[in-house]
């Protein structure tokens, strides 16, 4: 977003800058209130902006998205300065993790700022429209903030005013999905279409949330309700529905939603507004660097100068079709030392010290542009404006796939047709008429592991997939195993991360993250 936009108040940066037991613990005397706010247009528009700065910080660095490294994708450095990362790749977290607390704290911060929208809005002497269009960008991030919240932590308080509670109860799954399906329906029956100005939206990109991005949401929260651990197998219909929903309104020409036709544009930096994007995290180097994705670097190797933060897991790697969807994915080949001119090899050459495919996800070119892998990567930028695409219409379609044919057995024509417009895109021959309903399926999980594989900023990642169909105990085995694979002939290699032998699968404490320490100390109910 662009610095007009962000540039609030001291007093509003104040009011939103607090972790959730931070809140707790606040002076409420001298702060914003609803009588001496939301008197203007003006004065409601900042509090969204104050909310979307929140929804940044949620995305900002890696720290808040290390529970993605649980999922059979990613990897990292056993050493350096990888410890975290480590520890959620081989299910062992402590509760001192930096990612569990900033997972825990960016959400919660997040929820608070959405809170004093959704409780005070109405106020605001201005059109209904406008407060919906508040209140459902409010809803919307609470709603996204507790689906995370309650894939990497199962039972959470479920905060929904702007009360000091020390000792706030822990609300059971069935009740916080509730609570998340309750906001985005009420997002998808309020906010508009389309908007026509910044920042709500930019470069033709609908930068607020839409009725058709809060639908798509709703499609990935019945996907996960059906699922592990609430096995609502009825809910594979309604995501189905709400996809469909999407998808027709596109056929229709009423969404924006594409396709890129070539896949390698999907995170390119000349594509950064692509409307393949359903929903999106804006960051711009227009403003400030505690506002753009620090993702810059988090590809390349330390080796290489970047800081490796997420690896090919090689098994995943050994497994994903060959294709431009692969080789806009990870660097088909590494170039020696990051320099011009030096050779390329394959990243199981002995030159190469990380020894695990490397993903090419969020690197740059060096002026910035989009990253060709035989040249140079960027090192020079901690950050850059990546458009961070938390759904993409290509997950839609996946979507409408899997769960029309675990909801009716056997996958019907559209359903057909949305994944093969996938692997088409991918370099892939359509899937052949006549699978049964559970290999359809399965067929569909697969393509969207590969289609968000080592994007761990996506909404639903390939952890979150395994999470609903209850894989991750057998990824746990894998790296537990931790079998050489045979990665070109005679070549074999294996994951560096590993599990040591007297670890035992401890079911939901190895799946679900600890409860920070130190929002633990303070509230009794955070036990495991």
């Amino acid at each position: 977003m662009k610095a007009k936009y962000i540039l609030l108040s001291g007093a509003l940066f104040t009011l939103f800058s607090t972790s959730c037991n931070d809140f707790l613990e606040e002076d409420p005397k001298g702060q914003l209130t609803p009588t001496t706010f939301f008197s203007t247009q003006e004065e409601l528009d900042m509090s969204t902006y104050a909310l979307y700065q929140k929804v940044c910080l949620i995305q900002t660095n890696t720290n808040p998205t290390i529970p993605s490294w649980q999922g059979d994708d990613l990897t990292t450095n056993p050493g350096s300065n990888k410890q975290a990362y480590a520890e959620v790749d081989a299910f062992r977290p402590t509760d001192a993790n930096k990612g569990v607390e900033a997972a825990w704290q960016t959400s919660y911060t997040c929820i608070k700022a959405a809170n004093y929208i959704i409780l005070n809005a109405e106020r605001t002497p201005t059109t209904k429209e406008e407060i919906n269009i508040a209140i459902g960008q409010a809803k919307f991030w609470r709603a996204v903030n507790y689906f995370w919240l309650v894939r990497r932590w199962g039972q959470v308080p479920l905060v929904l005013d702007n009360e000091v509670n020390y000792e706030r109860p822990l609300a059971s799954i069935e009740e916080i999905y509730a609570q998340i399906e309750q906001d985005l329906v009420d997002c998808v029956n309020t906010l508009p279409t389309d908007y026509s100005s910044a920042p709500r939206k930019m470069n033709g990109a609908n930068i607020y949330i839409t009725k058709q991005a809060a639908q798509s949401t709703l499609a990935a929260v019945y996907m996960a309700m059906a699922g592990w651990p609430l096995k609502k197998t009825e809910y594979y219909a309604k995501a189905a529905e709400q996809a469909k929903a999407v998808i027709d309104g596109v056929n229709a020409g009423t969404y924006e939603y594409i396709l890129e036709p070539e896949y390698k544009y999907v995170y390119a930096p000349s594509h950064n507004y692509t409307n393949e994007t359903v929903v999106g995290i804006n960051f711009s180097r227009d403003f400030t660097w505690v506002e753009d994705s620090q993702m810059t670097s988090s590809n390349l190797f330390e080796s290489l100068g970047g800081w490796g933060d997420g690896w090919g897991e090689i098994k995943f790697w050994k497994e994903f079709p060959a294709g431009p969807r692969k080789d806009a994915t990870y660097n088909p080949k590494i170039l020696q030392g990051n320099k011009a001119g030096n050779p390329l090899v394959d990243w199981w050459d002995e030159s190469i010290p990380e020894q695990h495919p490397m993903f090419c996800i969020f690197t740059i070119g060096e002026d910035g542009g989009d990253y060709d892998y035989t040249q140079p990567a960027n090192t020079g930028w901690m950050t850059n404006d990546h458009r961070h695409r938390l759904i993409r219409y290509s997950e839609v379609l996946l979507w409408y796939a899997e769960a029309q044919a675990r909801a009716e057995g056997t996958p019907n024509t559209m359903a057909y047709e949305c994944i093969n417009k996938v692997r088409e895109r991918a370099g892939l021959e359509p899937l052949q008429s006549g699978l049964s309903g559970e290999a359809f399926a399965n067929a569909a999980l697969a393509e969207h592991g590969w289609e968000v594989a080592g994007y761990w900023v996506a909404m639903v990642t390939r952890r979150d997939d395994q999470l609903r169909m209850e894989l991750l105990e057998q990824t746990f085995n894998e790296r537990k195993a931790n079998e050489p694979i045979e990665v070109a002939p005679g070549v074999m290699r294996k994951n560096q991360v590993e599990i040591s032998a007297g670890t035992t699968w401890q079911g939901e404490k190895s799946i679900y993250l600890p409860y920070p320490a130190t929002d633990a100390q303070l509230n009794s109910s955070l036990k495991r």
